[in-house]
């Protein structure tokens, strides 16, 4: 039961990576754009770190009573994997956010402002 209870509370550390791929996945298939497919990317493997991490790393632990020098390789090596998956949903985002700015450059006349209106 506590190794139940245990593993229930590690997967609630799933829930944003989760909702964070699904969106990417929408706006892949709505936008085949290059922001879209490294966002995706990104999140993806990003949610296979955060499920080693937090399902299957515990269980490696617990089951085959791994060493610390053990357990300490597949940190770095995952960290590293995490660390690029990072970078990737960083660069899309960035193009992103570059290509929205860059469409949106005249809102300023878009709306109107409170000295429009007629003074007389």
């Amino acid at each position: 039961m506590n190794s139940m209870l245990s593993t229930l509370i590690n997967l609630v550390s799933i829930i944003s990576p989760v909702i964070i791929f699904g969106t990417c996945c929408y706006f892949l298939a709505k936008k085949s754009a290059v922001e879209a497919i490294l966002m995706t990317i990104g999140s993806g493997i990003g949610l296979l770190t955060t499920l080693f991490y937090s399902v299957l790393m515990p269980f490696l632990i617990n089951d085959r009573y791994l060493a610390y020098t053990e357990i300490s390789q597949y940190h770095t090596v995952i960290g590293i994997i995490s660390f690029i998956a990072s970078l990737c949903f960083a660069a899309g985002f960035l193009i992103l956010i570059i290509n929205t700015v860059k469409k949106n450059t005249v809102t300023y006349d878009q709306f109107p402002k409170s000295i429009d209106y007629n003074h007389e």
